[in-house]
């Protein structure tokens, strides 16, 4: 696809409808406010009203989006173009200028100063590196990173308990009421902060999804124990899990969507070769391979973002995809069909909270992309650790398995002074893992136990089970 450059005003020949007034942009930045009268221009004539009717968008949400207040979902400002657009050389103008706008704003708000931490909290940052060298032959670029390239740049997420008393304890309180007041006021003030401290402090946890034996059942797990599951659906063969929710492939092979109701599943895919969410979008490799599809978030609407792949790779970093034929690892950038070759082939990849991590094919070194580095000779992957089998990955680190693949070890800090990091062993290995945002999951190889490991401590808190995901 040639995408063409266009102003942020092409769209202004459509007439507003009357209605209640819009208002100027009020974003946080210069680059929200431009983004926004693009879309107000682009849905002029539409009220919040049509526009929340045939978007499946809450009318707060789009008068949030016309105003700059937030920056709307890329996937959603293209099938916005897409419907607003009457031929396809004006479609592909405003697709341009629509990207180009999004990405400004994006990248402005990411630039915004961040709110000051809580008292005592640490911020996030990088890895520790080691050695910055790439290895030939492994998940490093072959040549420069290129824009578009391969056959996928063609086009083809107690209650207070009122408390009974005597008449006596009612005429008390009624006597000391402006004390009472007082203290509940002063007491009231010290749980909020309490609460704040707590909710910052507390990293969120995780959702933790698995299928029954034979596929029978799928149950969430909500609790602390082996008694905290809850049975939310009747079966499944595979269970994808992330921030945009929890998905399941059945018996007909195609991709449900839970609806946070026990029961409540929704078709969403027709069957695929691969799925992988990534953020709040869930993506998927057709059955024969031939291209990688972005879900439109409403029914079984699937938009073409990619020709030919092998696998799909998602996570917080993003979404990946390896080429058929050559096993290149390549990047979306967001833009159909705008994907960007970020390495050779590897035996294995996996994405953490922050970074993609590639095993060289004899499996002797894992490296770390470092799409930050662009210095000479622009070392793009960098190595992270040494041999291992299997690799999974998640907000709770990188962990992966030994040659025999019968042990779990975890990236961790390295005390043998010749790198940052190192594996380091913490257990049998399993029939499957699933790594959270604050633990790994291993369903044993007998597939009767699910075991939670964190900070360094093991816990049995379920089983037997067929599946699992955790996100």
């Amino acid at each position: 696809m040639i995408i063409i450059e266009g102003g942020t005003g092409e769209a202004a020949g459509m007439n507003r409808r009357a209605g209640r007034p819009q208002g100027g942009p009020r974003g946080g930045t210069e680059q929200a406010n431009a983004l926004a009268e693009f879309l107000l221009d682009l849905t002029a004539g539409a009220t919040v009203r049509e526009l929340a009717a045939r978007y499946h968008v809450g009318k707060t949400l789009w008068g949030e989006y016309r105003a700059g207040v937030k920056i709307i979902p890329l996937e959603l400002l293209d099938r916005l173009v897409r419907d607003h657009t009457p031929d396809e050389d004006t479609h592909r103008a405003r697709l341009a200028t629509a990207t180009r706008l999004h990405a400004a704003a994006t990248a402005a708000q990411r630039a915004q100063p961040a709110p000051e931490a809580a008292p005592g909290a640490t911020p996030d940052g990088p890895a520790p590196e080691a050695a910055t060298g790439a290895t030939p032959g492994g998940p490093a670029p072959a040549a420069f990173a290129e824009p578009v390239g391969g056959p996928l740049g063609a086009a083809g997420g107690g209650p207070l308990r009122a408390a009974g008393g005597t008449p006596g304890e009612v005429v008390r309180r009624r006597r000391s009421r402006p004390l009472l007041l007082a203290a509940a006021g002063t007491a009231l003030t010290l749980l909020a902060a309490l609460v704040l401290v707590l909710a910052w402090g507390r990293p969120r946890d995780d959702a933790v999804y698995a299928a029954g034996p034979g596929g029978a059942g799928v149950f969430r797990w909500g609790g602390t124990d082996a008694a905290g599951w809850t049975r939310i659906g009747d079966e499944a063969k595979r269970l994808y899990a992330g921030p945009a929710g929890v998905f399941a492939t059945r018996a007909d092979d195609r991709l449900y969507r839970y609806e946070g109701e026990p029961g409540r599943w929704s078709p969403i895919s027709e069957p695929g070769r691969d799925f992988a969410v990534s953020g709040e979008h869930v993506f998927r490799l057709a059955a024969d391979g031939g291209s990688v599809a972005a879900w439109d978030g409403d029914g079984m609407s699937w938009t073409t973002i990619g020709g030919p792949a092998t696998r799909l790779y998602g996570g917080a970093p993003g979404l990946f995809a390896t080429e058929p034929g050559t096993g290149f690892i390549h990047r979306y950038e967001g833009v159909p069909f705008t994907w960007r070759r970020i390495g050779t082939a590897g035996a294995a990849f996996a994405l953490t909270g922050e970074d993609l991590y590639g095993l060289v094919p004899d499996r002797t070194r894992v490296n770390r992309w470092r799409p930050e580095d662009r210095t000479e000779p622009w070392p793009i992957w960098a190595y992270a650790a040494g041999e291992a089998a299997e690799l999974w990955g998640g907000g709770a680190g990188l962990f992966s398995t030994d040659a025999s693949r019968s042990r779990l070890r975890v990236l961790a800090d390295a005390d043998n002074g010749v790198a940052d990091q190192a594996w380091r062993d913490i257990g049998p290995a399993g029939a499957e893992m699933a790594v959270g945002g604050r633990a790994v999951y291993v369903l044993t190889g007998d597939r009767l136990r699910i075991l939670r490991w964190s900070d360094g401590a093991w816990q049995e808190i379920g089983g037997p089970a067929q599946t699992l995901a955790a996100g």
